[in-house]
């Protein structure tokens, strides 16, 4: 009996010394992309050691857990519209952010070639699934992917009208429209969307209502002639609430201006 107590405290020690030989190990320019990424698409309150995906992950490339999950949060700090934002980060963590913030679809990609992981179609329970051929992974299949599970994971999967949380019926909308973006980085920033119910989102698409710089709502007066009981509640009754604010990636003051002046029927 004693001989298994001792056995299982030299275990024990030993574990802990690798942990701390772990813990103590530089962290490369790969592992903080990855880390950066899957800060991009875990909701903050799902960046803990109780998330598959990340346990996956930390494995995958090497860290202690514990360090990937206080890097991710980290990234935080970085966001200047953020309340938080610009607080005490790595060197190596605010150049990847800035190297990567106006290049999301290069950000998901490597992240992907690093793991060899399908990232962006993946969940906090499950983790996810290996690639097996990355050249079969198209890259504007992956760039969708990254945007709506961003967006959604901003607002914690929270309709930021209605507060409505139930998944099937969550839309990441883009704010500027898919067709009306110009460069690859505006169609996948999550700066450039919203968290809806699929009932907001075709109001929002089809310029029924819209987001003002100050996050408050407007509604078209083209409701104003349909005001039966149902759109007096759920679009009338909208007028001048302002939207959940997401834990980050909040909207990009130039797309919602672009919403206001080409989307939205005033």
């Amino acid at each position: 009996m004693e001989v298994n107590k001792f056995d299982r405290k030299r275990r024990h020690l030993a574990a802990h010394s690798v942990e701390q030989k772990m813990e103590r190990k530089t962290w490369t320019r790969e592992a903080i992309i990855v880390a950066f990424a899957m800060y991009c698409v875990t909701p903050m309150s799902k960046i803990n050691r109780n998330n598959k995906l990340i346990q996956e992950v930390a494995e995958l490339i090497g860290y202690p857990l514990g360090s990937l999950v206080a890097r991710m949060q980290n990234f935080r700090t970085l966001d200047p519209r953020m309340p938080s934002g610009l607080g005490h980060t790595a060197k190596m963590d605010k150049a990847i952010y800035e190297e990567f913030r106006h290049d999301w679809g290069e950000l998901s990609a490597q992240a992907e070639q690093i793991t060899g992981l399908d990232l962006f179609n993946a969940d906090p329970i499950n983790g996810a699934k290996r690639i097996s051929d990355l050249t079969d992974h198209k890259k504007v299949t992956r760039e969708r992917y990254f945007f709506r599970i961003a967006v959604l994971s901003a607002y914690e999967y929270r309709c930021c009208i209605s507060g409505q949380t139930l998944p099937n019926m969550l839309v990441a909308s883009h704010i500027k429209p898919y067709k009306a973006c110009r460069s690859s980085n505006d169609r996948i920033t999550p700066e450039n969307g919203l968290c809806l119910n699929v009932f907001y989102d075709k109001a929002f698409d089809s310029g029924l209502i819209t987001v003002d710089h100050d996050l408050t709502i407007r509604v078209s007066k083209k409701v104003d002639d349909y005001a039966d009981a149902f759109t007096e509640k759920w679009l009338i009754g909208l007028r001048g609430e302002s939207i959940l604010l997401p834990e980050r990636f909040r909207p990009q003051k130039e797309f919602l201006e672009y919403h206001n002046k080409k989307v939205f029927k005033g």
